[in-house]
Order: C-alpha cells, then sequence, then structure tokens
C-alpha cells in the first residue's frame, strides 16, 4: 500500500471531495455544504489535504480559518475537521500519515499561529501517536426542562410518564423561578442577518483568554446562512442598546446553545437563559445543553443557573512554531467547532 498525500485544489477537487465525505464521513456532504464551508468563510476559504493510492482518493483533512482573540489581540487560527479516511484503510498508518501530513503543512505554510480540534476517541490516538497530547476538556452541561422524556424511560409506560410529568414540569417551573425573569433586559428573537450592533457588543468585550473573534459577518455565515441547522439567536437589549444574545439550535426534543455573548453584567446572561428555558419548556423541549471548556470561568454561573456537568471531551490545540498559551486560557464553546 503506498498512500501519497497532496493539497486539494478547492475547485478541480470539489466533486471528489464531496463524494468521499458523504461515503466516509457524512451524509450531509453536498454542493451547498461545500460551497459554505470551504468556499464562502468570511475569514478565508479552507485547505484541504487528499490522501491517495493510484490516483483514488481514500482520505481527507480540512483545516477552517478563525479569527482568534488572544486577551484582545488578534491573531490568525484554524479549526481542523472533516477528518476520514476510507474502511478498507482505516487502520493506524493512513490515517497518521495524513494528520501528519496536514499539521506539517499549516506549520510550513507559517499562516496558522495556532490550529484546534475536538477530536474522536479514535484521532485522539492518532495524536497521542504524534506526540501531542490534549491541551483540556469541553465539558457538556446540561439543565432539565420536562421531566416527561426521563419519567418514560424509568416507568416504561407513557401513560404513567404523562400523569407523574405534570407534577414534575411544575416543580422543575417553580425552581427556574430563582432564575429571576428579564432582569429589565426587552428578550426577543432576532430575525435576518446580523448587523453592527453584534460586531459593536462583541468588540467590547475584552475577557481574559483565548477567544474566536466574533463579527456580524462571522456570525451570519456561521449560523444565519447555515446549510445544515436552524439556528435561533435570542437577544436581550436595554432600550434600542443589544446588551446580549444566545445562539441555540434544537435536535428532537434536546436544545444546544452554541454560544452567547453578554456585556460585562452577568444578569444579563440569566436573563437569556431564563426566557430561552422559558421558550423551550413552552415547545417541550427536555434538555437544554451547554458546552464550555473545563477551565472556562464562565462554567460556575451555568452551575448556578441550574446545568449540571455531563460528559466530557478531550481538546488538542497545536501550536506550530508560536508559543503555547496555557490550556486555563482556552474559551471555547460548541459553536467553535468546524461545523
Amino acid at each position: 500500500m503506498t498512500i501519497a498525500i497532496r493539497p486539494a485544489d478547492l475547485e478541480k477537487d470539489k466533486a471528489v471531495i464531496i463524494e468521499a465525505l458523504f461515503r466516509n464521513l457524512t451524509p450531509a456532504s453536498d454542493e451547498k455544504r461545500f460551497n459554505w464551508l470551504y468556499l464562502k468563510n468570511p475569514t478565508g476559504p479552507a485547505h484541504a489535504w487528499l490522501a491517495e493510492e493510484d490516483g483514488n482518493v481514500v482520505g481527507i483533512s480540512a483545516a477552517f480559518a478563525r479569527g482568534i482573540q488572544n486577551n484582545g489581540t488578534q491573531k490568525t487560527g484554524w479549526v481542523l475537521g472533516d477528518f476520514c479516511v476510507s474502511e478498507k484503510y482505516r487502520s493506524l498508518g493512513p490515517a497518521l500519515q495524513l494528520q501528519r501530513a496536514t499539521l506539517n503543512a499549516l506549520k510550513e505554510s507559517q499562516q496558522a499561529e495556532f490550529c484546534y480540534d475536538f477530536p474522536s476517541r479514535s484521532l485522539m490516538a492518532i495524536y497521542r501517536r504524534l506526540g501531542i497530547k490534549p491541551t483540556g476538556q469541553m465539558v457538556r452541561l446540561a439543565k432539565p426542562i420536562r421531566v416527561d422524556r426521563k419519567l418514560e424511560q424509568l416507568t416504561g409506560s407513557n401513560l404513567l410518564a404523562k400523569s407523574g410529568g405534570s407534577i414534575g414540569n411544575l416543580l422543575l417551573q417553580a425552581a427556574d423561578l430563582r432564575l429571576g425573569g428579564s432582569k429589565g433586559y426587552r428578550l426577543a428573537f432576532h430575525n435576518g442577518e446580523c448587523g453592527s450592533e453584534f460586531t459593536e457588543l462583541c468588540s467590547r468585550q475584552r475577557e481574559q483568554g483565548v477567544t474566536l473573534a466574533r463579527s456580524s459577518e462571522y456570525l451570519n455565515w456561521r449560523y444565519v446562512r447555515h446549510p445544515l441547522t436552524n439556528y435561533r439567536i435570542l437577544t436581550a437589549r436595554q432600550g434600542s442598546v443589544l446588551k446580549g444574545y444566545l445562539i441555540f439550535s434544537c435536535t428532537g426534543e434536546d436544545a444546544f446553545i452554541a454560544e452567547w455573548c453578554v456585556s460585562s453584567d452577568s444578569d444579563g446572561f440569566a436573563a437569556l437563559i431564563s426566557d430561552l428555558v422559558r421558550r423551550l419548556r413552552a415547545d417541550r423541549i427536555m434538555t437544554v445543553s451547554a458546552f464550555l471548556m473545563e477551565s472556562d470561568p464562565r462554567l460556575p454561573q451555568l452551575i448556578q443557573l441550574g446545568f449540571r456537568p455531563r460528559e466530557s471531551t478531550e481538546v488538542v490545540v497545536y501550536w506550530p512554531g508560536s508559543t503555547p498559551i496555557a490550556s486555563a486560557a482556552w474559551q471555547l464553546m460548541y459553536g467553535d467547532r468546524d461545523i
């Protein structure tokens, strides 16, 4: 088996990339997804690498540009994704060769000060073979909104779940009264594209640590124009001034918070969570989840608002030639993944 790795030409190799991703990674791979993810990112087009044997594509890896704020200083970063290898080649060797070539190419290009990844367990094994250890853990924190599903799982009876659920749901609703309501904010869904006020809000935040550089252009591309997921944007305003936003999506009976940005007043985030929970409960959503790095200073506030830590996954940050940033500085969220 002789495998060669080469940079992909996003125009000439478009069809083979779409087909290989469809076959080996996701049935959502199509031209619409490719154009959005690989070509229309306002931070810049993607980079991709192909693993080939006798001219046939047997593996793909990609890197997607992100603007990064490091204590207020703008840097260039890349989130790694769309890594897959054909079933016949899923021994450690081909995958290791492909990922090593990807990281070396990013290092040699001098375009990336660092890159990060949310690897699967099998990909984490490849990183370890490359001598790269996880930078930290991303924790899922879940908040129950309704008990119907849990009761049905425990009792095996839809009837018992409905009768007991009404009491349990009232208790959850009563417990959430401590969230405090709107706290003087006007809370509403934002419709259409994000304007300059979103850029201005995020630029006013000078959080200590490493976060994505968020702008209206980025938010519109990442969420408003997302070809696969219907994201909703909940806003908090005082008068006409945007004080915060929260972006989420729903899958079945579960909601997932992608990201949020609020002014320094912590009441703004509590107001957004309170209003989100009220709306989700009315829509019969059972659980809402948020994701933060284990060392993120915002994590305790989520716990105070009724979220509880669940499973965690490893996060890798690779510095191809720059000084490593301490793991405690990284403040990544669910929406900071590749897609």
